[in-house]
């Protein structure tokens, strides 16, 4: 576990490349092209943008503001990712993906590295929490070996 609380690196600085931009803004669009295509109702723009991103941050913040950064990766990472969009996609389709579509989109705006799970409350609370992301860490992943790069993550 990593023992700075806060972002190490400047907050205008890009983590990803343009593979990793690509990866987020496709999966993005096709998250928001699919939510739209079945329909967004109010409740669901409600539950997608505002419930669901509440209910990350308040998760992580009860950690309290000094805690370690969370660091979960791996197979266990993976599969827990893996788990929490499955539940919610079960539970709430549409909302799940504006969730999804807008927290993609907003981390290749900002270069943002890590799940997107993440990205609204690392971004408000100027943290740098992590879990794997079974399809970005690969893209990051790949893309930092053909440049010579170190991975700013572990997937």
């Amino acid at each position: 576990m990593a023992i700075s609380t806060q972002l190490t690196e400047p907050e205008t600085a890009r983590r990803i490349g343009k593979w990793g931009t690509t990866s987020r803004l496709a999966l993005g669009g096709l998250f928001l092209y699919v939510a739209f295509r079945d329909g967004v109702g109010t409740a669901d723009a409600i539950i997608g943008l505002v419930l669901f991103p509440a209910v990350v941050f308040v998760a992580l913040a009860l950690r309290g503001r000094d805690a370690p950064s969370l660091r979960f990766y791996g197979m266990a990472g993976n599969g827990l990712n893996i788990l929490i969009w499955t539940l919610a996609f079960s539970l709430a389709p549409v909302p799940t993906l504006l969730f999804g579509g807008v927290a993609q989109l907003v981390a290749a705006a900002r270069g943002y590295a890590g799940c997107e799970l993440f990205v609204f409350s690392n971004w408000l609370r100027r943290r740098d929490d992590q879990i794997a992301c079974p399809v970005h860490s690969v893209v990051d992943a790949a893309e930092a070996r053909a440049h010579g790069r170190q991975r700013a993550e572990v997937g």
